[in-house]
């Protein structure tokens, strides 16, 4: 995901969207946040020279007219001609025949040529309905009675039949080329209390493909999207508005989740003391938390870990717990990391579930793939400098960190000694963020020292 991210930033691709005008302002802003630029050009006249210039493009069923089904068959034509990637969002074919037959009269272009991507997307009941001709749904929602293995089934027919990739999108999101089948289970109810959130998922898999045309990118869509839909989550039950602003505003700093990385030391202040420094830290930008205590009874952890969540959701910051899968589990963290000598990743995912965050610490590159196969979200690399809050430290060269981040595609964080003044040495590793302890916890100002650091970590990241 992480890897997306960067290159749609580096790339600024033109995504040409051929869309509803009911969520044409959520997709746009939803493309701008990853970073990518939208067109939403519509005009039959204009289409197929817009769609030349464009690096993937979106077509939405949704709210459908005579205008926008010609202009998107002739987008279409344009973008199967110079094999750029496409989304069919089709919405409401479950309830329409007259959506679900100008969507089968695209798809059946997609026969004469299956060397171009096309990403055919739906819920649920739009995937089962492309295979089912008797079905019909009420409205463009989901049926909740329809099952997963019905709709999987389906996915995999309509991914054969066409050659194209299928992404039916549900509380356990399917994609599949037919051969291949990758499953997502991110997200939040609150998704659904906001119109357009389907389509805004739609126009962010264009966003991706337009970098990584393959089920791979469209995964990391779905899973970027779940996850910042949980984020937004965080702190509250919020209305509805104020979820859309939260979601956005997610969307926007998916790529810096991981920028600033802080690992708590409550040593040598009280419990008062370290709740305000955390705080501090949090409001000068710290994106990412990991409470870590070595000398507390699991009793106090947990205590002192619920203190420590709410704090961080109140930031709409994740929290994973250090080690202490159990403490974890007791307060609803976020996730664990893992170090070497804790439990296995495969059995703390069985406990934890898909989805909680995994982290895990590797100091070479063949360790770093061997956790990133077992099912690791992120790796902690170092120390790439002495550290004082453990006993024995082992350094990892920047050449070692450069090569690990080569070698896996999840975000990758350096650890090990690092402050605003040395961390620079880190340049030029595709690194997802820093990860400190002593230069914010020990710091007068741990405020300040949090906006310098995330500084810095853009710049390196830049």
């Amino acid at each position: 995901m992480n890897s997306c991210l960067q290159e749609i930033k580096n790339e600024n691709p033109l995504i040409h969207c051929i869309t509803n005008p009911i969520s044409m302002t959520q997709c746009a802003n939803a493309i701008l946040a990853l970073g990518a630029r939208p067109i939403m050009a519509e005009h039959p006249l204009e289409v197929v020279e817009i769609t030349k210039t464009a690096k993937a493009l979106l077509l939405n069923f949704g709210n459908i007219s005579d205008v926008r089904m010609e202009a998107m068959k002739k987008s279409f034509e344009a973008a199967l001609k110079i094999k750029i990637p496409v989304v069919i969002d089709m919405v409401g074919v479950s309830c329409s025949r007259l959506r679900r037959k100008f969507a089968e009269e695209l798809l059946d272009m997609c026969k004469k040529d299956r060397d171009s991507f096309v990403l055919a997307k739906g819920n649920y009941s739009e995937i089962y309905a492309m295979t089912n001709d008797n079905y019909s749904a009420s409205g463009v929602d989901a049926d909740k009675a329809l099952s997963f293995d019905k709709t999987l089934e389906s996915a995999h027919e309509l991914a054969f039949e066409y050659g194209i990739s299928v992404l039916a999108s549900g509380k356990k999101d399917i994609i599949t080329n037919g051969e291949r089948t990758e499953l997502i289970s991110n997200g939040t109810p609150s998704l659904s209390r906001i119109t357009g959130t389907g389509c805004m998922l739609g126009a962010i898999c264009a966003a991706f493909l337009s970098v990584k045309a393959d089920i791979d990118a469209v995964s990391s869509a779905c899973e970027m999207f779940g996850k910042a839909g949980e984020r937004a989550d965080m702190g509250g039950i919020w209305s509805s508005g104020t979820y859309l602003v939260r979601l956005m505003d997610e969307i926007s700093r998916s790529d810096d989740k991981y920028c600033l990385y802080l690992v708590t030391d409550s040593t040598g202040i009280d419990t008062e003391e370290f709740l305000y420094k955390v705080e501090e830290a949090l409001k000068g930008g710290v994106s990412f938390l990991q409470i870590r205590e070595k000398n507390k009874s699991t009793k106090e952890y947990i205590e002192l870990g619920r203190k420590v969540l709410e704090l961080a959701h109140r930031y709409g910051v994740p929290l994973v717990v250090d080690d202490r899968v159990d403490v974890a589990m007791a307060i609803d963290a976020d996730g664990v990391h893992l170090g070497a000598e804790d439990m296995d990743i495969a059995e703390a995912r069985k406990l934890l579930g898909p989805g909680k965050i995994i982290g895990a610490t590797a100091k070479t590159v063949e360790k770093a793939v061997e956790v990133y196969r077992k099912g690791a979200d992120y790796l902690g690399v170092g120390a790439i400098y002495p550290t004082t809050t453990k006993v024995k430290t082992v350094l990892t060269s920047v050449d070692t960190l450069k090569s690990i981040c080569e070698a896996v595609p999840i975000p990758v964080c350096a650890i090990g000694g690092l402050n605003a003044e040395n961390a620079r040495i880190l340049k030029g590793a595709k690194i997802a963020g820093i990860c400190v302890v002593s230069a914010i916890m020990k710091a007068s100002d741990p405020k300040e020292a949090a906006m310098k650091l995330s500084r810095v970590s853009k710049e390196l990241r830049a």
